[in-house]
């Protein structure tokens, strides 16, 4: 049986919980939706990506690379997962503005997957990531 005190200090110490977990939920911006959507199949390259955020932030770092439909033929490269994907080069007047809304123009991408890798900063500095990924399957 727990002592009254005992009882008490574990009372203080959950609502102390319960009241810091909003304010480190609000203090993030989390990626609230894209163009393409994470999976989705295009027909066509798309001319831009559109990121939205709940909160403002700012883009840092952006990386799309192509999928390589090569697998490695060394017994080392299956092992180990080689990266055989190919960079698409993005220009860089998108990063370091603030906003919730982030448009990425693109260069014509062929068919084939693509994977999108991002960090952002919100305006609380703290700096958030993510991936999404769309394939380009022609028509």
């Amino acid at each position: 049986m727990l002592s009254r005190e005992a009882i008490n200090i574990f009372k203080n110490l959950f609502f102390s919980i319960l009241l810091l977990l909003p304010m480190t939920a609000i203090a993030h911006s989390p990626l609230a939706s894209s163009t393409p959507k994470n999976g989705e199949k295009l027909d066509m390259s798309p001319a831009e990506i559109i990121m939205v955020f709940k909160l403002p932030t700012k883009l840092i770092k952006v990386n799309i690379k192509k999928s390589s439909q090569k697998k490695s033929e060394s017994l080392l490269g299956e092992l180990f997962g080689t990266d055989e994907s190919e960079p698409v080069l993005l220009g860089k007047t998108f990063l370091m503005k603030i906003g919730t809304r982030h448009v990425i123009s693109l260069p014509y991408l062929k068919i084939g997957d693509y994977k999108l890798a991002w960090r952002a900063m919100g305006k609380d500095g703290h700096v958030i990531k993510g991936k999404l990924s769309f394939t380009i399957v022609g028509r």
